[in-house]
């Protein structure tokens, strides 16, 4: 099973288009196709069982290239995307929604402590599995020079993120947010996108990856 990763990184707010989601300019919603009782039965949902969840996410894991294709995309496109992310700055924070157990999110890290060295960077993960943050802490303990770099988690989701925020009145802003594999699993795709795209800094980027199998 060949992954293909599709990566868009924010360049020129607003106006920006992410190819699977039909996303583009005013993040209007994307077609859709209206499935009739006779066309389909309903599916019972794998996050309603986080276990079951994570078991489909490694057999995937295995059977697919995915982690290769994101990969590629961190050593030979990732550091063009974060080029201007930290200029001037004394503390580079970043935002990572989804961040799962962290393999992704200490690449991601690894190579702005490669564009940026000695300086300081506030990492703060959204992801909802008290099990993956588990192993995100181990993978943590287990990795070197990371001395610069403070690691938050908050146990929620996406949307949870946003509405604690709005309840504490708050909107932090960040140098560089990604999203990798997350969107599947938001209500609202272009209200989410846009949201976290209102907390972006002058110079920041927000990072949306998607793997389409084909």
């Amino acid at each position: 099973m060949r992954s293909k990763v599709q990566a868009h990184a924010d360049f020129a707010p607003p106006a920006f288009f992410i190819p699977s989601l039909g996303l583009k300019g005013d993040l209007s919603p994307p077609s859709c196709t209206l499935l009739t009782p006779s066309m389909a039965l309903p599916m019972r949902s794998l996050l309603t069982n986080p276990d079951r969840y994570l078991r489909s996410f490694r057999l995937f894991l295995e059977k697919s290239t995915e982690h290769q294709s994101m990969r590629e995309f961190m050593e030979r496109q990732l550091p063009d995307v974060i080029a201007s992310i930290g200029n001037g700055k004394s503390t580079i924070n970043v935002l990572s929604i989804g961040g799962g157990a962290g393999e992704m999110d200490l690449l991601i890290l690894s190579k702005v402590q490669a564009r940026y060295p000695g300086v300081a960077i506030n990492n703060e993960v959204i992801e909802p599995s008290a099990d993956q943050i588990s192993k995100y802490k181990e993978r943590v303990a287990q990795t070197s020079n990371l001395g610069k770099v403070k690691f938050t988690w908050h146990e929620e989701t996406a949307d949870e993120y946003e509405s604690r925020m709005n309840a504490e009145k708050k909107s932090k802003k960040w140098d560089f947010i990604h999203m990798i594999q997350m969107l599947y699993y938001v209500k609202d795709i272009p209200a989410t996108v846009r949201y976290f795209h209102s907390l972006l800094e002058s110079q920041a980027k927000l990072l949306i990856i998607l793997v389409s199998v084909t």
